[in-house]
């Protein structure tokens, strides 16, 4: 008989398919990877895949029967940040409140903290039933000024800055001191104290450029003397700039490996690297623009003669609305109008107004929206420029050109930041009108040729 046989081989292939199947996963290994993946969607403002991920994170700790281990009540703690920002204001207490309750002692990231989210944690562990909160043992405990100094930083991104105030020094104002690269002077920063013995700023991200910046923290009294400080205006800290700092950031602001005594989370230097919610770029960017256009032109005018004098033409007053929405931290796309008004002209038969319209892709060079950036579009119009004609006919010697109506372009502006949500814009666009039709509309002999416009505005996010 076979039967020993088949046996022996259908054993023999059960043990090697058992050796061979891969080994599952530590499932807090798996969590705490899913936690760093939704945080890194929470950066590039994709609210909706941070909480898609998040919760996954959760579902895998259910199974793994890790409901109350202190890694998933971090996994909470980030889930309600990512639902107030996608204003859930509701979910989010839910989450902080199971946050609160898996860890009573647990904290904001100062990379994420914010006044409104150390509130709504306060009240989160009140309603668990510790209503002593933050100012814990680690507080009581406390002397002195507590700061571990902050060794790099990213370019351009708004730096978190916390310090601990032992209950022996009752400072009557906290303070952080900067001086960015070239500068010459330390401007000063209030810490603002948010619970317990904790005070938290942040150096504005405009100071963020360039290799360095010095800095130190210190408490006064009512008179002005320094009680205590960690550095000072001759031997400042000083605070690497680059994005090697951002990347390493990651490592340290992992979810704990095992349960431990939540310390002060300003003592991890590397977590207060990750982009503040101060950086953030707004969704949705309304702005408007205005200036002057120029342009090369040649052909016929609208009033039917040619152009023979030098081919410069200019448009007086350019104005520009647009409606723009932020795809990422860098990434913008947005719809444009562009309205110019070629004054001037004496001859019959031109219009006083060039409509158009763009779609304009932008590109900011810094993950914080301030700085360069670039832009290209795709539109259609027409551009109009007065021109002076060669005939010596006065009252009759200035006419209009018309370029388009294909528009190609491109430019660069520089945005100046006034705060999170109001930024200045000076840009400069170079357009190309395309003669796909000879006529469109009032618009007649329209021409080839390109022209620029150079504008400052104001931008407005939500």
């Amino acid at each position: 008989m076979r039967w020993p046989l088949r046996c022996s081989s259908a054993a023999i292939i059960g043990v090697i398919w058992c050796l061979a199947a891969p080994a599952h996963a530590d499932p807090r290994s798996e969590v705490a990877a899913k936690a760093r993946a939704a945080m890194a969607s929470y950066d590039a403002m994709d609210y909706e895949t941070a909480r898609r991920l998040l919760n996954q994170a959760l579902a895998i700790a259910k199974r793994a029967k890790l409901d109350k281990d202190p890694i998933v009540a971090r996994v909470y703690l980030d889930l309600g940040i990512t639902q107030l920002a996608g204003s859930d204001q509701e979910a989010a207490k839910v989450a902080f409140l199971s946050a609160a309750q898996i860890d009573p002692k647990i904290t904001v990231d100062p990379a994420y903290r914010s006044a409104e989210l150390v509130r709504m944690l306060d009240d989160a562990r009140s309603a668990a039933g510790d209503p002593a909160g933050d100012p814990g043992d680690d507080c009581r405990t406390v002397r002195g000024l507590q700061h571990a100094p902050i060794e790099g930083a990213r370019r351009g991104v708004a730096q978190p800055i916390e310090v601990v105030i032992g209950g022996d020094v009752s400072p009557t104002r906290v303070v952080a001191m900067y001086r960015p690269e070239g500068a010459i002077d330390f401007t000063e920063i209030r810490l603002v104290r948010q619970a317990g013995c904790h005070y938290v700023g942040a150096i504005p991200a405009a100071a963020m450029h360039g290799a360095l910046v010095h800095y130190y923290v210190a408490a006064y009294d009512a008179s002005n003397r320094v009680l205590a400080a960690k550095g000072s205006s001759g031997v400042p800290n000083v605070l690497a700039l680059g994005a090697v700092a951002a990347a390493a950031a990651r490592e340290p602001a992992e979810l704990p490996a095992a349960p431990a005594p939540e310390a002060p989370r300003a003592a991890t230097p590397g977590v207060v690297e990750r982009a503040a919610p101060t950086a953030r770029r707004s969704k949705i960017v309304v702005a408007v623009s205005a200036g002057t256009g120029f342009g090369y032109v040649s052909g016929k005018t609208e009033g039917d003669n040619i152009v023979q004098q030098c081919c410069i033409g200019s448009s007086p007053v350019v104005i520009s609305p647009e409606l723009r929405y932020n795809l990422g931290p860098r990434l913008s796309v947005g719809a444009v109008a562009r309205f110019g008004l070629p004054l001037g002209a004496n001859v019959m038969g031109h219009s006083t107004l060039a409509p158009a319209g763009f779609v304009r892709l932008g590109y900011a060079f810094s993950d914080s929206g301030r700085g360069l950036h670039a832009m290209a579009e795709l539109g259609f119009g027409i551009l109009r420029n007065t021109i002076k004609l060669s005939a010596d006919m006065p009252g009759m010697d200035t006419d209009v050109v018309a370029q388009g109506p294909l528009l190609i372009g491109a430019g660069v502006g520089y945005a100046f930041r006034i705060s999170d949500s109001i930024s200045l814009l000076v840009d400069l666009d170079a357009i190309g009108g395309i003669a796909v039709v000879d006529k469109l509309g009032t618009a007649v002999h329209l021409n080839t040729g390109v022209g620029g416009d150079l504008r400052a505005g104001v931008a407005v996010g939500f």
